[in-house]
């Protein structure tokens, strides 16, 4: 004979979902990169041409522009061999190409040159932890875009303001430029156009993602690897992102990758499409958690990509929101019935939302005995519980 067992029904967490379907662009031969806020959609693109080098503004890194339209016609940065600005640098005496890190904000290719084992070697410069100042000691040679070349060198970082000067390998055409943090209060990186001699003000501060060509490691068939020039996506200071991969982007849980979630920037990157000589085909068996400093959720599939001739990318946008047990607002009314439980036993809840739900069975010590995921949609959701004996 069956025992009837007083147990709590328990509202372990539901992710409820508003989809959108963005679309965000490189522009047509990827003349551009997009700085993209998922809260709002909102989008801001500048000009690849715009800007050589930018600079953290919450810390001491520095990155050089590698966009371009096609491999070999990017930036390009070495460390030039002499940390004298003022001798004369010859162009075939360069080795040794610096690249952006792309798995952080903290360093940028101008601070490869560093030493990991001194914490005081920010790789263009030495920090003075008694004047809080860093004084550059390196000299770096940038071969820009059209081919011709200049030496740079970041002498300062004191009070927050970075001071810089470039000039032809020879000397001439010296200029000294200044970017101060405090002009970006609201921002991450400022970009510098060495041309001009200006930063650019149409850069957001609030952003997620940011759409942009870079130097990425890709597999060349033998073993190992080279570094092209290839159109990807890089997450925000702060973003953390998971990468579910191998699975129905569609119907995969975001609580499955809560502890895969990860604050590298590149990890959306650049492989969720492929090249096939004729065309671009998309990953299908992956899917992008994207999680704010806020707690906010999104769950991202790519669903097409236009390459050079439009530079548009689709993608399908999921607002997740997570850990709904704290959030009693999600549901509208929740109960088992009948209480204590016997083979008919079922739990009823109502949603605002459609979304995947987690609910779960203790016994009056607390002890959790039973626990199951469900798709919810809209409204009433009833599900037949176990019969426990």
């Amino acid at each position: 004979m069956k025992q009837a067992l007083p147990f709590v029904f328990t509202l372990l967490a539901i992710s409820l979902f508003a989809q959108e379907y963005p679309e965000v662009s490189y522009s047509n031969s990827y003349t551009q990169q997009a700085f993209y806020s998922l809260s709002d959609n909102a989008t801001t693109n500048i000009d690849n041409d715009s800007w050589e080098v930018a600079f953290s503004i919450y810390g001491t890194g520095v990155f050089i522009n590698e966009t371009a339209k096609v491999f070999g016609a990017e930036n390009a940065l070495y460390l030039a061999p002499t940390n004298d600005f003022d001798d004369v640098v010859n162009e075939n005496d360069l080795t040794g190409r610096l690249l952006n890190v792309e798995k952080t904000w903290d360093y940028g290719a101008f601070n490869e040159p560093r030493d990991e084992n001194n914490p005081n070697d920010i790789g263009w410069g030495m920090y003075d932890p008694m004047t809080d100042v860093v004084t550059g000691d390196r000299v770096f040679v940038i071969k820009f875009k059209n081919g011709t070349y200049q030496k740079l060198q970041i002498t300062s970082l004191d009070q927050g303001i970075y001071t810089v000067k470039h000039a032809d390998l020879d000397g001439g055409n010296e200029t000294t430029l200044t970017v101060n943090k405090a002009d970006f209060p609201d921002s991450q990186l400022a970009f510098l156009s060495l041309a001009s001699g200006q930063t650019l003000d149409n850069v957001p501060g609030d952003w997620d993602l940011l759409f942009t060509r870079y130097s990425a490691p890709v597999d060349d068939g033998a073993g190992g690897f080279f570094d092209l020039v290839t159109s990807g996506v890089l997450s925000a200071p702060g973003i953390e992102v998971a990468e579910a991969r191998g699975v129905d982007p569609f119907y995969v849980e975001y609580t499955d990758y809560v502890d895969s979630l990860s604050t590298d920037i590149d990890v959306i990157g650049w492989d969720w499409k492929e090249f096939d000589n004729v065309s671009w085909t998309l990953a299908t068996d992956r899917a992008y958690f994207v999680k704010r400093p806020n707690g906010q959720v999104w769950k991202i599939i790519f669903l097409t990509f236009g390459g050079s001739s439009t530079g548009n990318v689709a993608f399908e946008k999921t607002t997740i929101v997570a850990n709904a047990v704290t959030d009693k607002n999600a549901f509208e009314s929740f109960g088992v019935s009948p209480n204590p439980l016997n083979e008919t036993s079922t739990a009823a809840f109502s949603v605002h939302q459609s979304g995947s739900v987690k609910i779960g069975l203790s016994n009056m010590l607390g002890q959790r005995v039973w626990s199951g995921s469900f798709h919810a949609t809209t409204g009433l959701n009833a599900i037949q519980l176990p019969d426990f004996a």
